[in-house]
């Protein structure tokens, strides 16, 4: 991809701060991505709090929400997922 169609964002406060970025630097839409990922996983925002399982949970309830993981990088992704949130790729 050239420089003239490569897609690029400039990163306002928001952005600049959650990508730990400067603002109004310029960053690719896989930087995007995977920042906005890194950032979700360290703040835990994925699993919403109503769906953590206790300890003392069922087998049935835990075997449920078990995650699996992705066949191409290896990170945990839910058990009903069709794409892995970090790298993409179709399960």
């Amino acid at each position: 991809m050239s420089g003239l169609t490569k897609k690029i964002i400039y990163t306002d406060a928001t952005l600049s701060t959650i990508l730990g970025v400067n603002e109004g630097s310029v960053v690719s839409y896989s930087d995007l991505l995977k920042g906005l990922h890194r950032y979700i996983k360290e703040k835990n925002l994925k699993t919403p709090k109503s769906t953590v399982i206790s300890p003392n949970a069922a087998p049935s309830e835990a075997s449920a929400a078990q995650a699996f993981t992705c066949r191409d990088c290896g990170e945990p992704i839910p058990a009903g997922a069709i794409f892995c949130d970090m790298c993409g790729v179709r399960q």
